[in-house]
């Protein structure tokens, strides 16, 4: 299995990039996993849960003799531990904000209190979390790394988790050998190890992957599928699933031209031919979006209207906006993380902006001074790539443009009071309600139609699996679940009478 970047560290709330957390879902689990079939959480380690009338307290009942790695059984003790570990040692405010909600966990980050008191113990199996306002999203919030439980009073190079496989060896960050937990609370996991190794790059990836080497390639150039399937023959598999992750254009609304110009915003939207960017510049690796929301979570509605392709319309805009074809509007700067994809996007973006007279400037930065940048809302115009913190509709709709994320993962400088008021009733209510869903479908509404940003894809992932590799899925958060996966060698089958036989 490769993974393609570094692993700077496998504490849970280190888990920032794709390859990291892919790693991590073999370790560690959290206290519930998403049912995608239902669009709900379902129990993991733990047995139950059930919110108070109000939505202000949550409480979680455990299920029993659940054992960490080490052999620690699992309580209530220890998943506020490794919360409050997670909170304090977590450097990225964008993770950090998922705790904002819980009563006491500002004063613990201020060091005005020793533990977040909103987070109690009742008793080995049962906690109780305090929130300062009503939030039944928050349930969902828990399949997020940061809640993912491990021993933290533990070695932080050996943190032990309870998921279906023990790190056994780190050879410097660089290799990865994985051991099956044999004692793993939801059966004996199929594979009985993984070895992941650190790739530079994807091109070696892939030459490997021809080559026999690798038994599953995670990120599979779209240009070289076709090859890569037929040099591994008919047993080669290719999975392509939508995942919950957008690709989008801000707008940053305390600054001009963008500040009190919905109209400009708007003749952006309409003026973008998405379908044509992603076909000739993402391949297959992009869906064309033209509004909030994503298909297969709460809230979606598909009757709602994004932004169709329309160069007459946003031609209207742009004259009611004040910029008849362009003119009296300066150059469009549009701050971007370099990279040659990217680039390749804005390009053929700023070519269709031409087109209704917006000229664009292309500004590369590396990718620390953009993130910096996006942080500190200082760019008028940037590229925003969102990945769901968790699979639920409040995680685009309250974490991108709720005002009380300003400054954290509102990166618009968006700030509209009705929606506010909207997004805080729908965590008053019963997560899979209608009165909540009613509400979210509001709420979208109202964002498309204050265009605070130009919604371009949704992502869709893309990965090969080889020969006798079975049973390995991937969910919209993009991860695998390892406690399911098979591989097969035929030669062995073929020797015990038709049985699968597990091999590493």
């Amino acid at each position: 299995m490769p993974l393609v970047g570094k692993i700077e560290s496998l504490e849970p709330y280190m888990l920032g990039e794709h390859e990291e957390r892919l790693l991590g879902a073999a370790i560690y689990e959290g206290l519930v996993c998403y049912d995608e079939e239902k669009r709900e959480m379902k129990p993991l380690l733990a047995k139950s849960w059930d919110y108070s009338q109000d939505g202000r307290i949550l409480t979680i009942k455990l299920k029993r003799d659940i054992k960490f790695h080490n052999g620690k059984k699992l309580t209530a003790a220890y998943v506020k531990s490794a919360w409050e570990h997670s909170l304090s040692s977590c450097k990225d405010w964008t993770n950090t904000g998922l705790f904002l909600s819980i009563a006491g966990t500002r004063e613990r980050l201020e060091g005005q209190s020793p533990e977040i008191y909103g987070i109690r113990v009742i008793n080995d199996h049962t906690l109780k979390i305090g929130f300062q306002h009503p939030n039944t999203s928050f349930i969902y919030t828990l399949a997020n790394p940061m809640f993912w439980v491990y021993d933290c009073q533990t070695d932080p190079v050996n943190l032990s988790g309870t998921g279906p496989f023990i790190l056994k060896n780190n050879q410097n960050n660089r290799q990865f050998t994985l051991l099956r937990n044999e004692e793993y609370h939801r059966g004996k996991p199929p594979l009985s190890a993984i070895k992941f190794e650190i790739y530079e790059d994807m091109t070696r990836a892939a030459e490997d992957f021809k080559a026999g080497k690798l038994d599953y390639l995670d990120q599979a150039p779209m240009e070289e599928i076709k090859e890569l399937r037929q040099s591994k023959g008919t047993d080669c598999k290719l999975i392509q699933k939508p995942v919950l992750e957008t690709y989008s254009l801000g707008f940053n609304l305390n600054r001009q031209p963008f500040l009190n110009n919905y109209l400009l915003r708007r003749a952006l939207n309409y003026a973008i031919d998405r379908k044509t960017i992603a076909e000739k510049v993402l391949g297959e690796n992009g869906i064309p979006l033209n509004r909030v929301l994503l298909p297969g979570i709460n809230g979606y509605d598909r009757h709602v209207r994004g932004y169709s392709f329309s160069p007459e319309k946003a031609r209207q805009l742009m004259d009611e906006a004040g910029y008849p074809d362009g003119k009296g509007l300066p150059p469009l700067v549009i701050g971007y993380d370099q990279d040659e994809g990217h680039q390749a996007v804005l390009e053929m973006l700023a070519e269709q902006l031409e087109q209704i007279g917006v000229r664009v400037q292309l500004q590369p930065m590396d990718w620390d001074y953009y993130k910096k940048e996006i942080g500190k809302m200082e760019m008028s115009c940037f590229r925003v790539g969102w990945q769901a913190d968790y699979p639920e509709a409040d995680a685009f709709l309250y974490s991108l443009y709720h005002s009380s994320r300003l400054g954290i993962s509102n990166y618009y400088a968006y700030n509209n009071p009705q929606l506010d008021k909207i997004l805080d009733q729908s965590r008053c209510e019963p997560a899979d309600s209608e009165k909540r869903a009613a509400l979210l479908k509001r709420a979208e509404k109202i964002i498309i139609d204050d265009a605070p940003c130009l919604w371009l894809f949704q992502k869709k992932a893309a990965k090969l699996t080889g020969p006798g590799v079975e049973c390995l899925e991937i969910d919209k958060l993009e991860l695998i679940d390892w406690s399911k996966v098979e591989l097969h060698n035929p030669s062995l089958d073929e020797n015990h009478e038709g049985k699968s036989l597990p091999q590493v």
